[in-house]
Order: C-alpha cells, then structure tokens, then sequence
C-alpha cells in the first residue's frame, strides 16, 4: 500500500474509534453548531459528522484561505457581535490580538486543565493570554527540510542532523535545483524572518504591548537578512510561495521548507513515495523551525457556548489528535502523541517533528502581531531588496512605527 493509501486507511480507522462521541443520526431538535475553519489539511466534515451527538451537529464553514482576507472577515463579523459563529479555527497568530479585544468566550475552569495536559510549550504559551488560557490548543505544526530521494546525499547533506542554510543553499546551487518555501495563506515570509532571528539567539518582538522592544535592528536581524540575501543571490527559489508545493514536485524540485501537513497534499502526490525530511536549517547553531497551529475557541456571542465546548472536547479527545497526524500529517499539540505506538508508518517523520516542536519558533505573542506582519511583508521584499546593511534598521523602524500606532 502506498503512503498515502495507509493514510487513507488510517484516517477511516481513527475516525471510528470516536463512535462514542456520536454517530446516530440527530433528531429534529438537534442544536446546528456552524464551525469555521482555516485553509489547513484536516478533513473537517469527518471529524464535524464523528464528534456530532442527539444534542447538536456540526456543520463545515469554510473561512478565505489568504491570511488578509481571512483576518478581516473575522474581526468584521466578531466585532459587530455576530452570533452565527459557534466554534472557530482559530490561526494561533491571531489568538493574543482576539483575546485583547474580548471576541472570544472564557475557557469554562473545569475544561481548562484538561486542554492543558501534556501540551507543547508553545503551543500552550500561543492558547494563553495574560495567564488564562483562551483557546483549546489543536493542531501545531513545526516546518520541516523536505528533500527528494538521494537530492541532500547528494548535495553533501547529513540529514540525521539540521544543515546550515549556507550548506543547503550551496548544494542546491551545485545540483541546480530549487529551495521552495510553502506558503498558502501569505504569513510565510513573516514566519521565515521570526524563525531565522530567533535562530540567531534573538527575538523579533519582545513584550506585548505597543512599547514592545523589536530585535530587527540587531545581530540577530542582521543574521536574518544574510540568509534571505544569499538565498536570492543563489537563484535557488522565489522565497515564500504559494506554489512552491507544484514547483517542488516539478522537475528541477530538490528542497522544501514546509510544515509537517505537506506529507498529505494532494499537490505532492506524484512524489509522495520519494520524500525525505530532516530537521529546519540552521542559523547559528541550532535549529529553530517556524511553528505555526490552530486553536479551537468559541466566540463570546455564540448562543450554544456550552455545546460548543462540548464539540470541543471531543475535537481535542487522543483519537482525534492521533487522526490529524496519521491522516493529515498536522502535528499534534498534545506531546504524547508522538509516542504513540499506533502511529507507525502515518507519521514517519514523528521523531524529528517532536523535537522541531518542542525547540522551534512560534510568532510573539502580540496583540500587534498583524501589523508587525504586514510591517515585515512591506519591508522585506521582494527579496531582491533585502541587504545585511540596510533591511534590518529599516524594518526596525517600520516594525517600531506600526507598534506604535503611527500611520504608514
């Protein structure tokens, strides 16, 4: 069986271990929980019909996939009080910024311990704001070095360790082939900055507020820039895009930054068999891989809260979790998951995506973070622009303008 078919299979055979969170079909009084979810890899209408019960069904909405698009509507339609919101996907970089402006409902304190067990540090730091836990942490996805057959051997890669991204952009260069970043929703250039300072020992926001210091103008930045330079020099790949899945499974496709999910997309289909993966590449001396994931959280005027958080228990239950990793490749929040022994060949990767969660980067945990990235979209491209000399202090003062408050 191929990998995506034993992924098939394990999604099916997950799915009915969670029989008991109801499967009759649901009487004429069953309660309609409309749940909004994010362009991420999960098959939601499996889990939405497996966690239903007698007392609600859940029904799929889809949000827009790109992170602007998706970012308006929400706070459009939580700021006006909308109702018709029962439980939401929510993007972990959006999470300090909606709790702030009070758009989401307390995490009931009977339910809070349970949703915090066992959970990865940073994805429990990205669920938690001003010491309260705000969402149920989900999925949280660690990006990892992908490669194709004997592409690293042959670029002189040791894949059982993290190479250095003058290393991989070298022996790219030699085999002349490409570097993809994934990016499907535009937050991917602001991810691959944040990283690549955090994996100079440095911070790109520290602090949550608006006089929160920024690290751009720093070592760190300057370390940041290095890299996106040397990249663009090397004509190794656009930098963050929304092809780069397509342009990886093409015939000059060597390399792929990209999180763990990229295993179960159909656009990587052709080459699925192929795949290889090592730890993100490094800056200075370790390893610091973007991370990024969802939370579930319940909107403060949804009219069911109790049955949405009841949906939610049931979404954040093991077999769940283990469904998302054995069927989607998405990481599990939860860090005992990746022990478990049921997984096998799912989620073959699981070693080196338990230790790029535990050791990567999430954004700041920033109300300001969607200023902060449009700030860093603005200010670091198009890469060809990018310089150690000037981009760092002049996204420094960007950064610290938009912080601020202060009008482009």
């Amino acid at each position: 069986m191929s990998v995506r078919g034993r992924r098939i299979a394990a999604m099916g055979l997950a799915l009915a271990t969670l029989a008991a969170c109801g499967s009759e079909p649901p009487p004429a009084s069953t309660v309609t929980l409309n749940w909004y979810v994010g362009p991420d890899r999960v098959d939601a209408d499996a889990l939405a019909k497996s966690c239903g019960t007698a007392d609600y069904r859940i029904a799929v909405n889809q949000l827009p996939t790109d992170v602007d698009d998706r970012h308006q509507e929400l706070v459009r339609r939580l700021a006006a009080k909308d109702s018709s919101i029962d439980l939401l996907s929510l993007d972990s970089a959006f999470t300090a910024e909606f709790a702030e402006a009070q758009f989401l409902a307390p995490v009931p304190d009977d339910l809070a311990p349970a949703y915090s067990k066992d959970i990865v540090p940073a994805a429990l730091d990205a669920a938690t704001y001003e010491g309260s836990l705000v969402v149920a942490p989900w999925w949280f996805d660690p990006q990892l070095l992908w490669f194709r057959g004997k592409t690293a051997e042959r670029a002189g890669i040791d894949t059982t360790k993290a190479p250095s991204w003058d290393d991989l952009i070298a022996g790219a260069q030699r085999l002349e082939v490409t570097v993809q970043i994934d990016d499907p929703d535009g937050s991917g250039l602001s991810e691959w900055v944040n990283a690549l300072v955090a994996g100079s020992d440095g911070q790109l926001v520290a602090g949550p507020g608006r006089g929160a210091k920024v690290g751009l103008d720093t070592d760190a930045g300057r370390a940041a820039a290095g890299v996106v330079e040397y990249y663009n020099e090397a004509k190794v790949g656009p930098g963050p895009s929304r092809d780069a899945l397509k342009n990886f499974a093409g015939p000059t496709g060597g390399f792929l930054l990209g999180p763990s999910s990229v295993i179960s997309d159909p656009a990587l289909a052709s080459v699925a068999a192929d795949l290889g993966w090592a730890p993100y590449p490094t800056v200075g001396s370790s390893s610091v891989a973007p991370l990024s994931g969802v939370g579930l959280a319940v909107p403060l005027y949804a009219p069911h809260s109790d049955l949405s958080y009841q949906a939610i228990t049931c979404l954040t239950a093991e077999p769940v979790m283990l469904a998302l990793m054995s069927s989607a490749g998405h990481s599990s929040s939860r860090l005992t998951t990746y022990d478990d022994p049921t997984l096998g060949t799912t989620y073959p990767m699981a070693a080196v995506a338990k230790a790029a969660v535990t050791t990567g980067e999430a954004v700041p945990r920033t109300p300001y973070w969607n200023l902060v990235r449009t700030a860093i979209d603005e200010s670091w491209q198009p890469l060809a622009t990018v310089t150690v000399d000037d981009t760092p202090k002049d996204s420094q003062r960007i950064v610290t303008a938009r912080l601020r408050g202060e009008l482009p």
